[in-house]
């Protein structure tokens, strides 16, 4: 669990919430989206702002602890799944899963790692069945507005490991 460069890019899947077709890092609490509750802590008037479109997303800590993201001993940095679940928990109605290309210095854990830069590869095309009002525009308008494909999981899986490395968690048999 060392923070380590990577040559190449790490491809992990994650979700986000999902608003006026931006992407955002939060929380999902009781069936809704809380966006980024750390920032809130330490900048409460700070304004959430979404994943950028036009450029790559470097992470910061909010500990306030003098050190660059990801850091081993603290929570900080970009984090994404090694892999996606046949059918992906979708906590909230603004719940959308993508891939994530991730890079530079990177923490790897269990399910998962937390890197340095991430930017989004694609979006999954499924909804929350809840989302009656938008059904289903939401995510589309998100991918349209970050120039990036809507693909079923099959589709996501392959289009992610053109963009590099997917690692695959080992597990122990039943």
């Amino acid at each position: 669990m060392t923070p380590e460069p990577v040559a190449e890019p790490l491809v992990g899947f994650r979700r986000w919430g999902c608003k006026r077709g931006g992407l955002y890092s939060g929380i999902f609490v009781a069936g809704r989206f809380v966006p980024n509750p750390a920032l809130g802590m330490v900048a409460p008037r700070a304004s959430q702002m979404p994943w950028p479109t036009d450029y790559d997303r470097a992470a910061k800590c909010f500990a306030l602890r003098g050190h660059e993201a990801p850091f081993r001993d603290c929570n900080c940095g970009w984090a994404a799944y090694y892999s996606l679940a046949e059918e992906p928990e979708l906590p909230a109605p603004e719940c959308v899963w993508g891939a994530v290309a991730a890079w530079g210095t990177v923490v790897e854990c269990e399910t998962g790692f937390r890197a340095r830069y991430a930017r989004p590869l694609a979006l999954l095309d499924r909804r929350h069945p809840d989302d009656i009002r938008e059904q289903g525009r939401r995510v589309a308008i998100a991918a349209e507005t970050y120039g990036i494909p809507l693909l079923e999981r099959s589709e996501l899986i392959a289009y992610a490991k053109w963009h590099g490395e997917v690692r695959h968690v080992e597990t122990s048999p039943p």
